[in-house]
């Protein structure tokens, strides 16, 4: 049978193992976490990394589907850059400009196939109309008609009986 000094240096002899074993399992240890580190700061990074391009592909994603309706709704437009449809505006653009000459044209002279004599006429008739057709029967001053009661001007006049 073992003896206790027996016991006591195979006891001892067993911790010195075990405490030989802890040192190399603890320089082991930290030998992998100073590998570890940078790997998990790496890791970390590309997380990062990658939530920042995922935000950046959501956010472009928007722009797109953004830039997608504008264009949709500019489409419709296309057909004005066509050449029928540059020549039609080129011909509307004429006929404006023959509308406002023939506006200046009338503002200048509003009745150009009547002489002088007549744009008097005209003229003393618009100032003083109720008194330009007045006529004085037994007394009585009759009323001017309007140019709706006249009907033809180009009618004789009928004789006052």
């Amino acid at each position: 049978m073992p003896t206790i000094a027996d016991r006591y240096a195979r006891l001892s002899r067993a911790y010195v193992q075990l405490s030989e074993r802890f040192h190399k399992l603890d320089v082991e240890h930290m030998t992998l976490k100073s590998k570890l580190l940078p790997l998990l700061k790496t890791v970390k990074s590309w997380k990062q990394t990658i939530a920042t391009l995922k935000q950046d592909k959501t956010d472009l994603e928007a722009q797109l589907q953004t830039l997608s309706a504008k264009y949709e709704e500019l489409r419709v437009f296309e057909l004005l850059l066509e050449a029928a449809a540059q020549a039609d505006l080129i011909e509307a653009e004429e006929q404006v400009k023959l509308v406002e000459q023939t506006i200046q044209e009338f503002e200048a002279d509003a009745d150009p196939d009547l002489s002088e004599t007549e744009k008097q006429l005209l003229l003393e008739y618009e100032t003083e109309s109720a008194s330009f057709l007045s006529v004085e029967s037994n007394g009585y001053h009759a009323v001017a008609p309007t140019l709706s009661d006249i009907g033809d001007l180009s009618a004789e006049p009928a004789s006052l009986t």
